[in-house]
């Protein structure tokens, strides 16, 4: 695992919406914006079973995630790494609705569809570059 430098631990704590690429089954990437969270070196994403991302990662498991500093363009922390776990259900939930307080202050996610199931992917970073 890669360790973050620490100058840019605060892009990891601020609720910043990152960009997370993964690739398609034709080899094209697929870049979509997403909630993230940071703990003991790992990174934290969270989606729908069901949608593009969802099968890309499950297809594919190795992805990028960029977290650009918002008041800098030019400061950013880009991560690469294999997807080591994807939760079950409950501990989706849970983590969407983590993210969604961390985010909005909102304790609860909401979503449009009630039968909704969430995932949690869990990050390991391998490569990790740091500019600005």
């Amino acid at each position: 695992m890669t360790a973050i430098p620490s100058a840019y631990h605060d892009l990891l704590v601020l609720p910043i919406v990152a960009a997370l690429a993964t690739t398609m089954s034709d080899g094209t990437p697929q870049v979509t914006p997403v909630w993230f969270s940071y703990a003991d070196g790992l990174f934290y994403v969270n989606a729908a079973v069901g949608r593009i991302k969802d099968k890309n990662i499950r297809a594919r498991p190795y992805v990028a995630l960029l977290i650009v500093d918002p008041t800098n363009a030019y400061r950013y922390l880009s991560i690469r790494g294999p997807v080591i776990d994807v939760s079950d259900a409950d501990t989706g939930r849970t983590h969407i609705n983590e993210l969604s307080n961390r985010y909005f202050g909102r304790p609860v996610y909401r979503s449009d569809d009630p039968n909704e199931v969430r995932a949690r992917y869990t990050i390991r970073p391998v490569h990790v570059s740091a500019m600005g």
